[in-house]
């Protein structure tokens, strides 16, 4: 204990003695004319303290003279003091420490023991709350989607009887429809006989001063294309015509354009006569040749069809179609054809509107032989006025549509809404309880090539092997939860609804 003072005291005094020569450091370059050496001996068993050959003779002087007062120093108050009172003295203070720090701890300890009482009582406290509030949460939303699918189902037989209502009011007003539209029709062409027959006796009073009119209105108003262009449009027309109908019986082709009237051709054929006109423009034919062909053909009683043929280009308002009729009246016609020369068979258009024309002839010859010479008259007509009624019940259909279409919506987006609220609550369940079954799976579960394994056997070891879950998870969360754990690739999911699936490459771990 002695030894163990002395040296506290040595080293306290070396520090002071050093502290108050701090600034001496600065002075290490001195003349060697103004040092001496001396000699010091040490035992064989000690070394000089690093660093200490580097210190500069007045560093030295200092460290030796410091360090001999300090020696002086301790062994002083060595002497002072006895080995009883030194022990006694370090024994009271050793004593004193170590009640201050057993009286600290104590304290610590028992505030520690406070806060851990009380710091479980919270605990308790909050896990009872948590209990009864997760309980009472739990019964609300059960309570809640109950009455909504309750709601739901009333709402979805409504819905199914309000459709099937209105199914059989759309049948019933349907045949209503249809009876009035048939009486409708009846009428309006018995009014429009009587109407067509004072219209075709004042048509029959003015036709001859209205043909002397328009004669003179051509001969004022026509205007004729170029000669050079004319007769090449006329050339190709005469081409492809005698190459198309060079093999029909009694088929002559007659050059007119000398002629006012009467058209560039007349087409002869067995039964019937044709007034063809040809246009080469390199703009649409109008509505002035349209018309003039018109008069040709109604100036010449004897013919009953007129091909206006664009070699190039197309024929305004007529241009739908290779080639489309105009009738003028009930025994005369006016076939338009666009861009003949476009086609890789002229011919062939020609052939084919031949034979509409031979067709329309024949059943005017048929009516003509039976005294029903406006019959085709009173077919368009009638065909005029079923499209009128059929596009009233289009458009009927239509509303309806539109109804059903709304109701169908209006059913769709309650469905959407009823699943939105059990994908909120089953993803919330599967999210409460995806951690516990994952854990299960990792455990009790290997991949094995070629092994399936249904998911009820799957929900069987689970609930054995988790005897205190709660009844919250079904069969169908966990089942959700595995198709969410495993592959899509290894699951084969059931036909029916809410049927069990089958997951592939895995078995339990037995």
């Amino acid at each position: 204990m002695r030894t163990y003072w002395s040296k506290y005291i040595f080293h306290n005094n070396i520090n002071r003695f050093l502290d108050t020569h701090i600034y001496l450091n600065t002075r290490k370059q001195i003349s060697m004319a103004l040092v001496k050496k001396i000699n010091i001996y040490i035992p064989k068993s000690e070394n000089l303290p690093p660093g200490f050959s580097d210190l500069s003779p007045e560093d030295t002087t200092i460290v030796l003279k410091g360090g001999y007062r300090a020696f002086q120093a301790a062994k002083e108050d060595m002497r002072l003091l006895s080995g009883d009172e030194l022990y006694n003295s370090i024994r009271s203070e050793i004593e004193q420490r170590f009640e201050e720090e057993r009286r600290t701890f104590k304290e610590r300890l028992e505030k520690a023991e406070k806060d851990l009482s009380i710091q479980q009582e919270l605990y308790k406290h909050a896990i009872s709350q948590n209990e009864e509030n997760g309980e009472k949460l739990v019964a609300k939303r059960v309570e809640t989607y109950e009455r909504l699918q309750s709601a739901y189902k009333e709402e979805r037989e409504h819905m199914q009887n309000r459709i099937i209502s209105l199914e059989t009011q759309v049948a019933t007003a349907n045949a209503r429809t249809r009876e009035d539209a048939m009486k409708l029709v009846n009428q309006e062409l018995e009014n429009l006989k009587h109407i067509l027959a004072e219209k075709d006796k004042h048509t029959a009073h003015i036709k001859s001063s209205l043909d002397k009119a328009v004669e003179k209105i051509d001969g004022m108003t026509q205007k004729k294309t170029t000669v050079s262009l004319g007769k090449i449009g006329e050339k190709q027309f005469d081409e492809i015509a005698k190459g198309a109908f060079r093999d029909f019986d009694g088929f002559e082709i007659e050059d007119m354009h000398c002629v006012a009237g009467q058209g560039d051709f007349h087409l002869k054929f067995k039964g019937f006569t044709v007034l063809a006109d040809s246009k080469l423009y390199s703009n649409k034919v109008n509505s002035t040749s349209r018309d003039k062909i018109k008069r040709d053909l109604k100036k010449n009683e004897h013919i009953q069809f007129a091909w206006l043929v664009s070699l190039d280009t197309t024929i305004d308002k007529f241009d739908k179609a290779p080639f489309m009729f105009e009738w003028l009246t009930d025994r005369k016609c006016v076939c338009y054809i666009n861009e003949l020369l476009k086609y890789e068979e002229p011919g062939e258009i020609l052939r084919a509107v031949w034979h509409c024309c031979n067709t329309l002839q024949s059943i005017m010859t048929s009516e003509e032989g039976a005294g029903g010479g406006k019959e085709l008259t009173r077919l368009r007509e009638h065909e005029l006025k079923i499209k009128e009624i059929v596009q009233k019940m289009v458009k009927n259909n239509r509303e309806r549509e539109t109804i059903i279409g709304q109701l169908r919506s209006n059913f769709d987006k309650n469905d959407e809404y009823i699943r939105e609220i059990l994908n909120e609550e089953t993803n919330k369940m599967t999210g409460d309880y995806y951690g516990i079954v994952l854990q299960w799976w990792q455990n009790k579960i290997v991949g094995a090539p070629d092994e399936k394994i249904k998911s009820t056997l799957l929900w069987t070891h689970f609930k054995k092997d988790n005897e205190n879950i709660d009844d919250k998870i079904g069969c169908n969360i966990f089942k959700d939860i595995i198709c969410s754990i495993v592959s899509e690739k290894n699951i084969v999911r059931s036909k029916i609804k809410n049927g069990a699936i089958e997951v592939l490459n895995y078995k339990l771990n037995t």
